[in-house]
């Protein structure tokens, strides 16, 4: 048997060792990737925001890069984990990837436009009704997607977003759980439920908190947060009372389940085009071709796994976001 130590068949040797190694380090890293997928913290549709621009404004890279500005700012809570934007302008498959987003669940807000259309004359001027009131073309972006289907106390249908008055009715109210009744005078966290219970009901469980360390921690976030979420309440609270801010209100009729009818309100979106510098996120253009964010609402995409859930109101988190960067 010829086993002479050669210059060839050591050089097949060491080729055939490297390639063992070489085959070794990929499976040992794919090992590694397969243990981090398996047990990294998935977000909860509940830790999830996404937030959204019609079809009918257009976005700027600010918009699309929104996601990762909010966490670098920490804009909401240490609970949400994931934090998108997505336009839906600009594209032949915009409605259908709307609507397959809600239908699976996805989706927090949507800025939308609120410009109905009027009658006009040979001459430019609105056509008026016998009470003086402008003849109606057609309605508004906001008005076609929202109205008679707003989440309010007395919803009678499936709703697509939250009454933003009643929205804002029911984060008080959770305030209050927290702070007492004294919730907007005083931040001592002195009210019936304590942010050790609200932690509990909601991370108990969670990866992230495995020891008592972290779950100390956690505690320590939690209380950040329910502070945070009063102050951006009240900044948001005042940006209403001075008009930067103002609920979009339309009145409708329905049926009153006696056979006959009634008038009802519902505030569709909360108007933030007060924003002076709005326009260098989103903006549609005017009928002289300028660009403007005068009647672009933000309303609350309806998601009933937030129903009595803690992170329901990171909305007023995001509002407030918006309120201090593009408020001059």
């Amino acid at each position: 048997m010829d086993a002479r130590i050669t210059k060839q068949r050591l050089g097949n040797l060491i080729s055939y060792d490297w390639l063992k190694m070489l085959v070794t380090i990929v499976v040992f890293v794919l090992v590694l990737v397969l243990l981090f997928t398996m047990t990294a913290t998935r977000p909860k549709n509940t830790q999830e925001y996404s937030i959204y621009a019609y079809t009918d404004l257009t976005a700027t890279s600010s918009f699309t890069n929104l996601g990762d500005t909010l966490e670098e700012r920490d804009a909401l809570s240490y609970d949400i984990l994931a934090i998108n934007s997505e336009s839906f302008a600009g594209n032949n498959y915009a409605s259908a990837t709307y609507s397959a987003r809600r239908a699976a669940g996805q989706g927090t807000v949507m800025f939308i436009t609120d410009n109905p259309v009027y009658e006009t004359d040979d001459n430019g001027d609105y056509v008026l009704d016998e009470d003086g009131n402008r003849v109606l073309a057609s309605n508004s972006e906001l008005y076609n997607f929202a109205m008679g289907m707003a989440y309010s106390a007395d919803t009678r249908s499936s709703p697509a977003v939250y009454d933003t008055q009643y929205y804002m009715q029911l984060c008080e109210e959770y305030l209050v759980q927290f702070f007492g009744d004294d919730w907007a005078d005083s931040d001592a966290l002195d009210g019936t439920t304590t942010p050790e219970q609200s932690f509990s009901r909601r991370n108990d469980g969670d990866k992230r908190y495995k020891t008592e360390e972290q779950r100390a921690q956690g505690i320590a976030d939690e209380r950040e947060r329910l502070l945070k979420l009063r102050g951006d309440y009240l900044a948001v609270s005042a940006a209403f009372e001075d008009g930067t801010f103002s609920h979009t209100v339309y009145e409708g009729t329905r049926s009153d389940g006696n056979g006959g009818t009634e008038t009802y309100s519902s505030a569709l979106g909360i108007n933030v085009g007060g924003l002076n510098g709005l326009k260098n996120l989103l903006y549609y253009t005017d009928s002289e071709g300028a660009r403007t964010t005068e009647n672009v609402n933000l309303s609350i995409l309806y998601n009933n796994y937030l129903d009595g859930s803690d992170l329901c109101f990171e909305t007023v988190s995001f509002l407030r976001y918006l309120l201090d960067t593009y408020k001059e």
